[in-house]
């Protein structure tokens, strides 16, 4: 059952990273205003956040488009290169996922994800 759940919230990230990543308003390459900064890291934030509600305490495994995402996710977020089942295959530990809800916070709204 509880790797039932952190597949779906996997490939559910995946989607939605790529959709973000790769929406002509949020990439920087191809514009000057971009209309929402910090897509990735609410979304690790999110991902962190199920992951401890599911009792993976913050673990998130997850596949890079490119070497580049992956080398920014490593920089960014702490996050280490495994490489096993994809070449661009990470994994967030639970000291990294810490990190992240620490600076992804939502404070500001009463919504639930």
């Amino acid at each position: 059952m509880k790797t039932d759940i952190i597949i779906n919230l996997i490939i559910l990230m995946i989607f939605i990273t790529s959709w973000m990543v790769s929406a002509p308003q949020n990439n920087k390459l191809l514009t000057e205003n971009v209309k929402n900064i910090g897509v990735g890291g609410h979304l690790f934030a999110i991902a962190v956040d199920k992951s401890m509600e599911y009792g993976f305490d913050g673990y998130v495994y997850g596949f890079a488009a490119n070497r580049e995402l992956l080398d920014n996710y490593m920089k960014q977020f702490n996050a280490q290169f495994i490489g096993m089942r994809h070449p661009y295959q990470f994994m967030i530990d639970d000291v990294a996922a810490q990190t992240i809800r620490e600076v992804y916070d939502y404070e500001w709204t009463d919504a639930k994800i």
